[in-house]
């Protein structure tokens, strides 16, 4: 199942593309690419497409709590480390420039 976390006015260094880094809050996550895409229109937009390979990779689902459950929100604990896999796309969009940045979570 292949997630998403959209960011506005974010760009991912030479550095984080090959190391990764950790999410020091809890992260929000969505099964929904379009969700994602509204939470980070801006002229430079970051997106993590994130690969997970099974339910001990994924955060917890809140729908049940949500008072959005349309988004289908899957909430990371606080210091979540995203590891990239070396994919990457960029891609305009009705004038806003998109990085698709692929990782991998691994959660502390």
């Amino acid at each position: 199942l292949d997630l998403w976390r959209g960011m506005k006015n974010l760009r991912v260094t030479d550095d984080w593309g090959v190391t990764g880094g950790t999410e020091p809050a809890p992260m929000s996550t969505t099964t929904d690419i379009a969700v994602a895409v509204q939470y980070s229109l801006c002229k430079e937009s970051l997106l993590f497409k994130i690969k997970t390979k099974s339910f001990m990779q994924r955060g917890a689902d809140l729908a049940y709590l949500s008072a959005f459950p349309g988004e289908k929100e899957l909430l990371y604990p606080p210091l979540t480390f995203l590891q990239p896999t070396g994919n990457r796309l960029e891609y305009e969009y009705k004038g806003a420039k998109y990085l698709v940045v692929e990782v991998e979570p691994f959660a502390g």
